[in-house]
């Protein structure tokens, strides 16, 4: 009983007090590392180290250091008095991490990572990533509190950042990702990950949120079966966040029949994605997807909104359920604007797409502005729904087609699919809704389906919506910035103003608070159609 007894009296000063240790190029790791002024040299000093909440590992600015930092359960801080590793001095040091992870964070949370670079040998050369947390604790344990800000990541295998676990319900709780580059990776740039399985119910993480980052020229592995190139993915996840991010430029290099996504999420539960730029994401010819936006199998209770998505390969806005995925309900898609996406294979603006025989279920797209193009190497739709769902709703979307590009494709066998209250604009062209077999060339006769009726009144419109400048969109790079596009606002002459549905008096559907723009919903009293709300 003495040893233990004067080893804890001996450890009782330095818990929760915090002890900082530095790093430099022109250290020795003879010195003591207690300061600037005597730093260590090699990460392995802090990996010999036992690290307690509140120390600090800091490594000095425009320095390079070459290896893994390594934490496991040892290493542990709290959410109050977390672990912090970083930079002094002036700029960012930068960890390189050669053929390995940048840094290696084991069955362990508590930390605050951030103002660094981390390098790998290259999308090619690596087998890591440049951060990742990672458990397999079991009893379903949450391990709480990572935070990891103003990081680039770049040249690695697997990802630029990564929180993933593997032991049932075992992961991470409270994960803010905000402020990260990461670009030029193989797999992904920030993925978010968990066990899974067929039956398997519940999910690893809980409360992850990430925020101001940017993902991009991360193209992707050619021969590999699951899908590669992703910008920003997050699965296994119990409340989650992606918001203001940018991914664009991905995918380049996959060749999977499940391909990648600017930014999406899978097997998850109240997953939010808003105000986000997605673009120029790729695949390649024959192979899937490429697309900005997806919830993919498994999701429920989520939401797509206020996101600008445009020039993808794959589908602007994807709701996707594959065969062995848990059960897909309850997910919205509103408020987005989609132009020319679905540039190669057959792909839209807006996608629906299943697996036989799992199916979309209970599930919205309500007031979203889609403007497509013909495609030299795809078959483009403004809105495709490309399998048997049931109960979906379609209403109060602006889609805008030019070349003929068709405006509705919709295959045979749907089961409680509504189409209501929706603006169509061929531009000139001839009007095509696309319906199981048959191809409608007006929207009266369209009508004729039961489609784009309510209470046996007509709804919807074959009008010039009176947008601003559609098409003419552009790049923004700044998601702070989204809501000052001009181009698909309506005009104050539209003849869309106050022409939607009520959703929520008709039909119980809750539209939120605001439009892709931040104004308030509704105006004049009534709801306008597609993203845009006129303000008075």
């Amino acid at each position: 009983m003495l040893i233990p007894l004067l080893l804890a009296l001996l450890l009782l000063p330095r818990i929760g007090l915090g002890a900082d240790y530095y790093l430099s190029a022109a250290g020795r790791d003879t010195n003591s590392g207690a300061s600037p002024q005597a730093p260590w040299r090699s990460l392995d000093k802090i990996n010999d180290l036992i690290l307690f909440p509140g120390d600090r590992v800091l490594m000095r600015g425009g320095d390079s250091f070459h290896g893994t930092l390594f934490f496991d359960a040892f290493d542990r801080g709290t959410a109050a008095s977390p672990i912090r590793i970083g930079s002094y001095g002036t700029g960012r040091a930068t960890i390189q991490a050669g053929e390995g992870d940048g840094i290696f964070a084991y069955n362990t949370a508590g930390f605050v990572i951030s103002n660094l670079n981390l390098r790998g040998s290259g999308a090619d050369a690596n087998d890591g990533a440049g951060i990742i947390f990672y458990t397999d604790l079991p009893g379903g344990v949450k391990l709480d509190s990572v935070t990891l800000s103003k990081l680039d990541a770049s040249g690695f295998l697997h990802a630029g950042v990564e929180i993933g676990a593997w032991n049932g319900t075992a992961g991470f709780t409270n994960v803010a990702i905000d402020g990260v580059r990461a670009y030029d990776n193989a797999k992904n740039g920030i993925t978010v990950w968990g066990y899974d399985a067929p039956g398997f119910t519940g999910y690893a993480h809980s409360n992850v949120y990430v925020t101001g980052s940017f993902a991009y020229r991360n193209e992707g592995l050619s021969g590999v079966t699951e899908p590669t190139g992703n910008g920003i993915v997050m699965s296994n996840v119990d409340g989650g966040r992606i918001a203001r991010c940018v991914a664009h430029s991905n995918g380049r290099r996959n060749t999977s029949s499940s391909g990648p996504i600017g930014i999406w999420a899978w097997r998850g539960n109240r997953i939010t994605i808003q105000f986000n730029e997605s673009y120029g994401n790729r695949t390649t010819s024959g192979a899937a997807d490429g697309g900005g936006f997806d919830l993919d199998g498994g999701v429920t209770n989520s939401y797509l909104q206020y996101n600008y998505s445009h020039e993808n390969d794959g589908a602007g806005y994807l709701l996707a359920q594959y065969d062995s995925a848990p059960s897909f309900n309850n997910n919205v898609i509103r408020y987005n604007i989609s132009q020319n996406d679905g540039r190669r294979n057959t792909y839209s603006g807006i996608m629906v797409w299943s697996k036989l025989p799992l199916e979309i279920a209970n599930s919205h797209i309500y007031n979203n502005t889609i403007f497509i193009s013909p495609s030299t190497t795809g078959n483009v739709c403004g809105i495709r729904v490309a399998s048997p769902t049931s109960s979906l709703s379609v209403r109060n979307n602006i889609i805008v087609t030019t070349g003929g590009a068709p405006l509705l494709c919709v295959a045979g066998g749907q089961s409680g699919l509504a189409v209501q209250g929706n603006s169509y604009w061929s531009n000139g062209s001839p009007f095509k809704i696309q319906w199981g077999s048959t191809l409608y060339s007006s929207l009266s006769a369209f009508r004729g389906t039961g489609q784009e009726m309510l209470n046996a009144a007509p709804t919807g419109f074959d009008i010039d919506p009176g947008l601003f400048n559609p098409g003419l969109g552009g790049t923004i790079g700044n998601p702070s910035a989204l809501t000052r596009m001009l181009e698909y606002r309506l005009t104050a002459n539209s003849p869309l103003i106050n022409r939607g549905i009520d959703l929520k008096a008709r039909f119980g559907v809750s539209t939120g608070t605001r439009d892709y723009y931040g104004t308030g919903l509704p105006q004049r009293g009534a709801f306008d159609i597609g993203a845009h709300e006129l303000a008075y």
